[in-house]
């Protein structure tokens, strides 16, 4: 999201990255990882456990230049929290409200269980109505990579940018 202390000329943050999940374990995981590199202090960041959406619904029109949706579940968590078909569509919903002129969404797909292939298929179509003078889409995927276990398709990057 946008905002902070003005560049970081008056010592304030220039921005936040607001990180959230469903499984605390996640987050703490991230909160570790983000805490342990360096820091310029340009960045504030605030981690949240939760629905994506509910968050993203909060967020003023046009305050995110950035939104980055990385879908599924926590990979050794419990693969029986995972984000869902109509929770992700109503978080990109959203997300293209809060996204600025020239911003992107991002959003990794991983269709190799039962709910991530529906909300694969969901995610897709809704980008695909996004009206083409407003939003640039593009799906990308690997054609030729499958799962060893399972033999469902690989993970694919749907990246949408707001034009105005």
């Amino acid at each position: 999201a946008r905002g902070g202390g003005g560049g970081g000329q008056s010592g304030g943050a220039a921005g936040c990255l607001l990180l959230c999940d469903l499984q605390q374990r996640a987050v703490d995981a991230t909160r570790r990882r983000l805490e342990a590199l360096p820091s310029s202090g340009l960045l504030e960041l605030d981690f949240r456990c939760g629905d994506h959406a509910a968050l993203l619904e909060g967020l003023a029109a046009g305050s995110a230049d950035l939104v980055v949706f990385n879908l599924g579940y926590l990979p050794g968590g419990d693969k029986s929290i995972v984000t869902t078909a109509e929770g992700t569509v109503r978080a990109m919903s959203a997300a293209e409200v809060a996204v600025a002129p020239g911003g992107c969404v991002s959003v990794a797909l991983y269709p190799g269980h039962e709910e991530g292939s529906r909300e694969a298929e969901a995610v897709l179509e809704h980008a695909a109505r996004l009206p083409q003078g407003g939003w640039s889409v593009l799906s990308s995927q690997w054609v030729n990579q499958r799962s060893k276990r399972s033999g469902s398709p690989a993970p694919s990057l749907l990246l949408l940018q707001r034009m105005h």
